[in-house]
């Protein structure tokens, strides 16, 4: 028998496990007793018992009584870093009385991946904790560069992924629609002598302002004379290289490419999908410094979160804002996610899918966000392992591991279990003791799963060779003596290997890095509804992609 302190103890640390995840899991407690207490080990099955009896208490109770009942004796869930040793996100400066306004800028040139996750996640995740307005601008004013060109089946696809991210926006704009808008207010710089229309050879031009940093012939025209260039670029006089449209800074800047930075330039065959026809389409577009320094301005940004690789954005940005004396959006800088084994390029991806190296932007060897739904990695893991990176400079190496385990922490409480089979080896039981058993559905909770035995068992090939002649437990229900024809040999669950195997099995399909496996799995499985994310016993996570097919996730 176990002192009423250890009783208490396994009390409290259940209360601490239900507050954190809804529900209390018997295997955490045991390993906190047995860790705080290693000299109870020699009462293993004691301590096993004592958990599982309290344990079931705590999950038969109300959210509220568990909550009550927990305050009664100090038991209080504490902030804690999280699993792979990462910070929590710091508090960004935020005005009194002033609602911050906070913006997500995918280019529309294909799906996002895990590389984008840090951008879309830090932005959402701030606008939720200050209460306030998030931003969906579409940036797609890059209509010739092949790497950049917007896709018209992409903007659905992010909007997609980013509804099951738990994104919420509470504005979209798209860039290419508000090209007029960008026109207006370039003629304003115009006007005001902020910018002027270049006509130089390229090469020539960065050669004398660049290198030698001697301004240039056309930095001296007129403002009514950039305005009649700019009208000739409007109207498709200038083609494409002949003209430019550039925001003047001081020839002295520190970054030569900060100097005479482009805001607009000529596109003679755009690529864009909301405009068709070439004919008819403009052929005028602004850069994304230019596009999206003035829809930061009108849409009343206050905080920008990007990524490090796009500090020059903001140089440029401040000579612009620094003209009409606007006070610019307060800057946070954090560092990309990289790979070493996943492709991050979405032209690079783009290209493999249209060759068939991949079967599709979401074949469950990307790093795609619809190709990790699609495999069974959960939103909220995503989001725990992008928070996890905190808000740092620091470029990080994208590590699927500390995925999955972030994956596994959110479904352990709650995924339904079943036994699964992959190798099947098929034994004959020389008695059945049981007509059927009962198993658990959930770790450490009441629910229940009824599986019917007969004398025909599949048990996985590996198991049968390394156990065959030995005596193991069928997960849950006896011990046998393992041969193609069995013996049962107890009911009693006694401390030796343990294996899972199905009866009376239905067939399933289980695709493992886009290779199908067929397999065998407790009929149970066929109540599974789409898009359920279960657990086979000593296989792993998988997503059901219908009543017989499931996508495996990882262990």
């Amino acid at each position: 028998m176990l002192c009423k302190p250890v009783e208490r103890e396994i009390r409290r640390f259940a209360l601490l496990n239900a507050l954190e995840f809804g529900k209390a899991q018997v295997k955490p407690v045991i390993a906190k007793v047995l860790a705080l207490h290693p000299e109870l080990r020699k009462n293993a099955k004691d301590v096993v018992e004592l958990c599982e009896r309290v344990v079931s208490e705590i999950n038969s109770l109300s959210p509220e009584e568990i909550k009550k009942i927990s305050e009664e004796m100090g038991v209080k869930l504490e902030k804690r870093k999280r699993e792979s040793g990462a910070q929590t996100l710091p508090e960004l400066p935020v005005e009194e009385n002033v609602r911050p306004v906070f913006r997500i800028a995918p280019n529309p040139n294909g799906p996002l991946h895990i590389g984008h996750a840090r951008m879309i996640i830090l932005n959402d995740e701030y606008a939720k904790r200050y209460g306030g307005t998030l931003i969906l601008r579409f940036d797609d004013t890059d209509p010739k560069n092949p790497a950049k060109r917007p896709v018209k089946e992409a903007y659905e696809m992010i909007r997609r992924d980013l509804k099951w991210l738990g994104v919420k926006w509470h504005e979209e704009i798209i860039a290419s629609r508000r090209l007029d808008i960008y026109y207006r207010w370039f003629e304003i710089c115009l006007k005001r002598g902020f910018a002027y229309i270049c006509t130089c050879n390229a090469e020539e031009w960065r050669e004398r302002v660049r290198k030698k940093r001697t301004a240039c012939e056309c930095r001296k025209k007129s403002g009514e004379e950039n305005l009649r260039d700019w009208k000739k670029m409007l109207a498709h006089e200038f083609k494409e290289g002949e003209a430019v449209g550039r925001i003047k800074t001081s020839l002295e800047e520190k970054d030569p490419a900060v100097i005479d930075w482009v805001a607009f330039r000529i596109i003679d065959e755009p690529g864009h999908p909301f405009f068709a026809n070439p004919q008819t389409a403009p052929k005028v577009w602004p850069s994304l410094d230019f596009a999206s320094a003035i829809d930061d301005r009108l849409t009343g940004v206050t905080h920008i979160l990007r990524g490090k690789d796009l500090a020059i954005c903001e140089k440029r940005q401040r000579i612009l804002y620094d003209y009409f004396s606007w006070r610019y959006p307060r800057v946070f800088v954090f560092g990309k996610i990289f790979s070493e084994k996943f492709v991050f390029s979405t032209s690079r991806l783009r290209e493999m899918v249209e060759k068939g190296i991949y079967k599709g932007f979401d074949d469950t060897r990307l790093a795609t966000i619809c190709a990790l739904r699609k495999r069974g990695i959960t939103a909220q893991a995503i989001r725990n392992y992008i928070i996890s990176l905190g808000l740092n400079e620091n470029e990080t190496k994208f590590d699927m591991e500390i995925l999955h385990a972030f994956n596994r922490k959110v479904l352990d409480p709650v995924a339904k279990r079943f036994f699964l089979v992959r190798n099947p080896v098929e034994i004959e039981l020389e008695t059945v003791p049981r007509e059927q058993i009962e198993a658990p559905l959930y770790p450490g909770r009441k629910e229940r799963r009824v599986i019917k035995v007969s004398e025909r068992i599949f048990v996985e090939k590996e198991d049968f060779e390394k156990f065959r002649g030995k005596e193991v437990r069928l997960m849950h229900f006896c011990n046998v003596l393992l041969k193609k024809k069995a013996r049962v040999t107890s009911l009693e669950n006694r401390d030796i290997p343990k294996i899972h195997w199905v009866s009376n099995g239905v067939k399933v399909a289980l695709v493992e890095n886009e290779e199908e496996r067929e397999c065998v799995a407790e009929e149970n499985v066929l109540g599974v509804k789409r898009d359920e994310i279960v657990q086979f016993e000593r296989v792993g996570f998988a997503r059901c992609e219908d009543r017989a097919r499931f996508y495996f996730a990882h262990r």
